[in-house]
């Protein structure tokens, strides 16, 4: 799995529900990262902030609950 940002400002980006790794270009509306092309969920999150832990617990929570849920940048 690739975390670092490219030469280009491509960084990457997962889905919360299944995984799925994508590279993700920021522009002027990066909350728009669409859909995930495997499960449809279009919950995303910088693979290099991410760690295993925080995985596992966002994809057992159930979907409701992830809702309620914040990132909170440290």
């Amino acid at each position: 799995m690739r975390t670092e940002a490219d030469n280009d400002g491509m960084q990457f980006v997962e889905c919360l529900k299944c995984g799925h790794t994508r590279g993700f270009t920021p522009g002027p509306r990066q909350q728009e990262s669409g859909e995930c092309p495997q499960c449809r969920y279009v919950g995303w999150a910088f693979s290099n902030e991410l760690t295993e832990p925080a995985r596992r617990v966002l994809r057992d929570l159930p979907l409701e609950s992830r809702l309620r849920l914040r990132t909170v940048s440290l």
